[in-house]
């Protein structure tokens, strides 16, 4: 009898050990190689696909400067006989803003549709100081539409090159000095049309907002351009038509209205899932 209780303790024992060395190999140690536990967050979006804005709206600033007929004479100043003559615009350097909606045309988001609406001036006296023989400024109003490539759009560094067809409206004021009263002159609105070719980049920091750093350069008056006689001594159009030989018209010639923009702003993006 006392034999039976002596192997009734000894299975138990045995039956205890057996279950507590189970456990024991059940748990995960640090000499484990086996994955058991869930992937940290940062980890699981890095997985994660990224998916590109299907809208993007864009706000930049930019400061210009002319280039061959834009950028005045040698030293950038005013000069009131080669304005009159219409051997230049009279100024080189501006700043201004534009507002670029840029609509994704697939789902991978590389090739975009963009629309811009741009307000520009140029004035003579805007880095330089004040010509003694006057001074003239210009306003230039906007609209393009064209096409951009981003070459990553799902991710936070978004290089692109883009190109548009650009109409501008353009007019401003010039005063010539003279001996007694100064002459102020209205150059009465324009509409030239030209292209622009940009590049840059965009950093998105998260899915909403981001900023962007470019460089565009823009030939406003390809197409469109004229030269004539006012009949008002006080106004002028752009006259930046050839002159036909003999004939004179005042601040006429052929004049390039070229430019490049350095540019920077923020980004609002639209249905966007950002990927580092």
């Amino acid at each position: 009898m006392r034999i039976r209780y002596i192997h009734i303790i000894l299975f138990l024992i045995i039956s205890v050990s057996s279950i507590h060395t189970q456990d024991e190999t059940g748990k995960v140690t640090s000499r484990d190689t086996a994955y058991n536990s869930i992937a940290p967050t940062k980890i699981l979006n890095m997985l994660k696909p990224g998916k590109a804005p299907r809208v993007t709206l864009q706000l930049s600033f930019n400061y210009n400067i002319g280039h061959l007929d834009l950028a005045a004479n040698e030293n950038t100043s005013f000069n009131k006989n080669d304005f009159i003559a219409g051997s230049n615009f009279g100024t080189r350097y501006g700043f201004g803003a534009a507002l670029t909606g840029k609509i994704a045309l697939h789902k991978e988001g590389n090739v975009r549709l963009n629309v811009t609406a741009g307000y520009n001036r140029f004035m003579s006296n805007f880095v330089i100081s004040e010509s003694p023989e006057g001074k003239v400024s210009y306003n230039v109003f906007s609209g393009g539409i064209g096409i951009e490539n981003n070459f990553t759009p799902a991710k936070k560094f978004k290089p692109y090159i883009g190109f548009e067809l650009v109409a501008s409206m353009i007019g401003g004021n010039a005063v010539l000095a003279t001996d007694s009263t100064d002459f102020n002159l209205k150059i009465k609105n324009s509409v030239r049309f030209g292209a622009t070719f940009n590049m840059g980049f965009e950093y998105a920091f998260n899915n909403k907002v981001g900023l962007n750093l470019g460089y565009k350069i823009t030939h406003a008056n390809i197409i469109g351009k004229q030269s004539k006689i006012s009949s008002v001594i006080t106004e002028t159009t752009l006259n930046d038509d050839k002159v036909t030989s003999g004939e004179v018209v005042p601040y006429g010639g052929w004049k390039q209205f070229l430019y490049s923009s350095f540019y920077a702003g923020i980004n609002f993006y639209f249905g966007m899932k950002n990927k580092k």
